[in-house]
């Protein structure tokens, strides 16, 4: 997560929410970031918006980016095929791949799962 660097503050309330967890720093010194390196630490944040889901879209991108996590943690990132669908679940999230990524993996079909975005906020605390 990107913030102002103004917001710094934020993030480290955000990473004590989650138990510290993490690192906060800035970025280019423009920028305060709040970032999780470990799977086990992922899976603190993992079961935190399977709780409380995210709406529109970024649901959609959580998802996916829990999917494409499942594969890493069953090791299926170590063969071509389970690979070639990270990418593809990349491919489809956010803005879709980087430009390199792009050029790379020119033959990547973006994975796409169908699903209804609910709207319903379970908590709004």
């Amino acid at each position: 997560m990107v913030l102002h660097k103004k917001d710094i503050e934020l993030l480290v309330k955000i990473q004590s929410y989650f138990g510290g967890i993490g690192a906060v720093g800035l970025k280019k010194g423009k920028f305060a970031q709040f970032r999780v390196f470990s799977i086990k630490d992922l899976d603190v944040i993992i079961k935190h918006f399977d709780s409380y889901p995210l709406i529109t879209k970024k649901q959609i991108d959580y998802l996916l980016f829990k999917e494409a996590l499942e594969l890493i943690k069953n090791k299926g990132h170590l063969t071509n095929e389970g690979f070639s669908k990270i990418v593809s679940i990349r491919a489809s999230m956010n803005k879709g791949l980087p430009e390199t990524l792009k050029i790379a993996f020119s033959d990547v079909t973006p994975y796409t799962i169908p699903l209804a975005v609910s709207s319903e906020i379970r908590d709004p605390n």
